[in-house]
């Protein structure tokens, strides 16, 4: 590597010094550092940018596949996501049916009890109209033997009573 700078500097003015012809120098210098960087920078260069290369391509392999890896979990989450509404469209239909089930039960018991009420009211009424005719007969019966009776003792003075009796005896047997 010296004899290559040797030469070189050599070439550009005969010695060691300082070079008046800065582009020349320059140049000299680029080609002698990109000749370095060549020789014996290239496989460093190249195995960096192989490495380089290699990471990148391992990146996008391992992004590819959590891209697939997440488009599946998508995927699934909305297959789950159709089948949980599917379950839930069925419970409220099956809740529904349920609700206007119970609610025709509901009223149907209602209804039964409500005939129920209103027959136990009529045979109540019925029992108590039929109390009410019985005391009103018996009343009735005793307001008139009361008033028959009254009527009798009016109308019966002592001689037609003795007249009654003695007729009933004849009657009886004498």
């Amino acid at each position: 590597m010296i004899n290559l700078f040797y030469l070189a500097v050599e070439e550009a003015g005969g010695g060691f010094g300082i070079s008046s012809d800065i582009l020349g120098s320059n140049l000299i210098n680029l080609v002698i550092v990109i000749g370095l960087l060549v020789v014996y920078g290239g496989k460093f260069v190249g195995n960096i940018l192989t490495e380089r290369r290699n990471r990148i391509a391992e990146e996008i392999k391992e992004a590819e596949e959590r891209a697939k890896t997440a488009a599946k979990a998508l995927a699934e989450a909305k297959e789950n996501l159709s089948q949980a509404q599917a379950k839930a469209k069925q419970i409220k239909a099956t809740a529904q049916e349920t609700a206007k089930t119970t609610r025709e039960q509901i009223l149907a018991q209602g209804q039964k009890e409500i005939e129920r009420m209103k027959a136990t009211a009529v045979q109540e009424l019925d029992s108590e109209r039929a109390k009410v005719v019985t005391e009103l007969k018996r009343t009735i019966a005793v307001l008139a033997l009361q008033k028959a009776e009254q009527d009798l003792q009016d109308r019966l003075n002592d001689d037609i009573q003795g007249k009654l009796i003695s007729r009933a005896v004849e009657q009886l047997g004498g």
